[in-house]
């Protein structure tokens, strides 16, 4: 707890993340990751083994840029470090070891920002029809570009929408349907793919397709999934991701994604 308090007061942060949480996210996902990280080991060295296969395919290994870096569990810095000239983490919250890299080495540079250009915009929502005006507004948006010789987006085309989702059903006072949930989740994610499709370089695309929810027994509570056209890409790979084993996120669930992974 001592620890979680310091790194809560010393990690740097806009007050839009800390508005909404995101500083106290990037703080549990690494405490996750240290409880899990034994069950997560197939997860990690999938996406190692494909950010590898994508780095001998490319002409010259000068640039990477990670979209949606986090804590970089998926492809850890060594590799990066190992591999390109310039690194770029682009992310909302930079965990503060990255802080402390990217002063000591000249080669890592951090971009805070929100991939969805959405977040300074929630407080204005007041209706399902508000979130769906404000969707169809950053469609026509130039959300972000980029140039590397690879740029990975890693994990965060289902992690778009949650902020947003939560942010509306705390304003109207009712859940989305499931129905809704889809619509939107997609639609901040194709808006995501269309940005991304226009940046300069190789893609590299770590996406979570479904959820499932088990229960004590194994059986299936819930499964939920976005319908995302990846019309350009190529699949490379599909495989399970436990998240949270019983007991880590709830003692009445787990937690299981299935991920895909693309190129383009």
């Amino acid at each position: 707890m001592i620890r979680e308090a310091l790194i809560y007061l010393l990690n740097p942060a806009t007050p839009l993340a800390k508005k909404y949480g995101f500083l106290y996210s990037s703080v549990a996902l690494q405490h996750r990751y240290e409880r899990c990280k034994k069950i997560w080991i197939p997860h990690l060295k999938n996406c190692q083994d494909l950010f590898l296969e994508a780095v001998n395919k490319l002409p010259q290994k000068k640039s990477v840029i990670i979209l949606g870096s986090a804590h970089l569990h998926e492809i850890p810095m060594h590799l990066l470090v190992q591999n390109f000239e310039s690194i770029t983490l682009v992310d909302v919250i930079h965990p503060l070891k990255h802080h402390w890299l990217a002063k000591r080495n000249s080669r890592l540079k951090l971009i805070t920002m929100d991939l969805s250009n959405s977040l300074d915009k929630l407080d204005a929502l007041t209706s399902f029809a508000d979130l769906q005006e404000l969707l169809s507004a950053l469609t026509k948006e130039k959300l972000f570009h980029f140039e590397a010789d690879l740029i990975v987006s890693a994990n965060i085309l289902s992690q778009l929408a949650l902020l947003p989702i939560d942010a509306l059903e705390k304003k109207i006072k009712r859940p989305l349907t499931l129905e809704e949930k889809d619509l939107v989740c997609t639609a901040f994610a194709e808006n995501h793919l269309k940005n991304l499709s226009q940046c300069q370089g190789r893609k590299l695309i770590y996406a979570d397709r479904e959820v499932i929810y088990r229960d004590p027994k194994g059986e299936e509570i819930y499964k939920g999934h976005y319908p995302v056209d990846f019309a350009g890409y190529k699949k490379l790979k599909e495989w399970m991701w436990m998240l949270a084993p019983l007991k880590e996120a709830s003692k009445d669930y787990s937690i299981e994604m299935k991920i895909e992974a693309y190129e383009g």
